[in-house]
């Protein structure tokens, strides 16, 4: 619980904007993981070195960064036990984190492994829904694309 407690309040803060105060839970929940050992799901909590890894990830998305997210999921490793949903989100937070560095082509192959591994939670996920919204947008825009290059001459897609 205390794990998880400090990832709940790190995401709290990070969407309010405090990096330092977000850091500081990231830590601790860091620490409490590696006082366990191991990765556990008492009470359907999931916690442990995997999820703190994956919500390392989540939380520099959601401070915007997505330059410290794609560091920060390289040192991420999903073992075969991570359940579905967790590993499907990290790929969520993953697409999101590359959007925000500018890498678009592996932001898409990252919503591809989320679908992979949990297709409906994809699906569904506003995120998601966010981040393809996003990519086709500026896709539409783009110089280099079929649908850019019809929108440019002013081709309605019907």
């Amino acid at each position: 619980m205390w794990g998880n407690l400090h990832l709940k309040s790190g995401l709290a803060a990070a969407r309010a904007g405090r990096r330092d105060v977000a850091d500081e839970h990231l830590a601790e929940a860091r620490e409490t993981a590696r006082r366990l050992g191991g990765d556990r799901d008492d009470y359907r909590l999931c916690f442990g070195v995997t999820n703190v890894g994956i919500w390392s990830v989540g939380l520099a998305v959601e401070m915007m960064d997505g330059t410290e997210a794609v560091k920060r999921a390289e040192h991420v490793r999903l073992p075969a036990t991570t359940p579905r949903e967790r590993a499907g989100h990290h790929y969520i937070d993953l697409a999101r984190g590359f959007l925000l560095h500018g890498d678009r082509t592996k932001a898409l192959t990252s919503l591809r492994k989320a679908k992979e591994i949990a297709p409906t939670q994809t699906r569904y996920h506003p995120m998601v829904h966010e981040t393809i919204r996003v990519l086709a947008r500026d896709d539409a825009r783009s110089n280099e694309s079929v649908r850019g290059f019809a929108a440019w001459c002013g081709i309605d897609r019907g």
